[in-house]
């Protein structure tokens, strides 16, 4: 395991669609902060299903979603015209292969055939919102990551179970898009 190589990776690599969209990257959010947001939203969002009665393991949940990105810190993250051109699930697979950790955890969320990778997706889309929001409260123009992000979450909120947690979900968007002014 290149146990040192994920964890500098994860803390230094900033997200390159930020980047892209005009976030210096001294501003940038890192690997590790998206996946430490996302995995904390997948332990709260698991756990309101847990508590509705479906059949979930929330530490699971937030372990898929805490592991989904570290393929990156081998590869980068791709922009998504990149990924047009090669097999980005392959290489995410060579990249956990030679990390020698999380492979199954990554997998179990690319397959989508449980309700932990389910949660871990939808948090994983909830936190590049919510981090859209943050930017544009502070004067940014990423309206074009939300709303693909908005779409993205509510097309997830239509399967089950996740479309029992819609109006928490819908809590956590607004809770942060009334605190920016635009």
């Amino acid at each position: 395991m290149k146990l040192e190589r994920l964890l500098e990776g994860a803390k230094n690599l900033v997200r390159t669609g930020w980047m892209q969209n005009g976030i210096p990257s001294a501003m940038g959010e890192t690997v590790a902060s998206h996946s430490f947001e996302a995995s904390i939203l997948a332990y709260v969002l698991a756990t309101e299903l847990k508590r509705k009665g479906i059949e979930i393991n929330p530490e699971h949940s937030a372990l898929i979603a805490l592991f989904h990105d570290a393929g990156e810190t081998l590869l980068g993250d791709l922009p998504k015209w990149a990924t047009s051109r090669i097999n980005k699930r392959d290489a995410e697979v060579e990249a956990f292969d030679e990390l020698g950790i999380g492979k199954e955890l990554f997998l179990e969320l690319k397959d989508l055939n449980t309700n932990e990778a389910k949660v871990a997706k939808l948090s994983d889309r909830l936190s590049t919102y919510l981090q859209g929001l943050r930017y544009k409260r502070i004067g940014f123009n990423v309206d074009e990551i939300i709303s693909s992000y908005a779409e993205e979450i509510d097309k997830l909120l239509s399967i089950e179970p996740l479309n029992q947690i819609r109006e928490l979900v819908t809590r956590i968007m607004n809770s942060l898009n009334k605190l920016n002014p635009k």
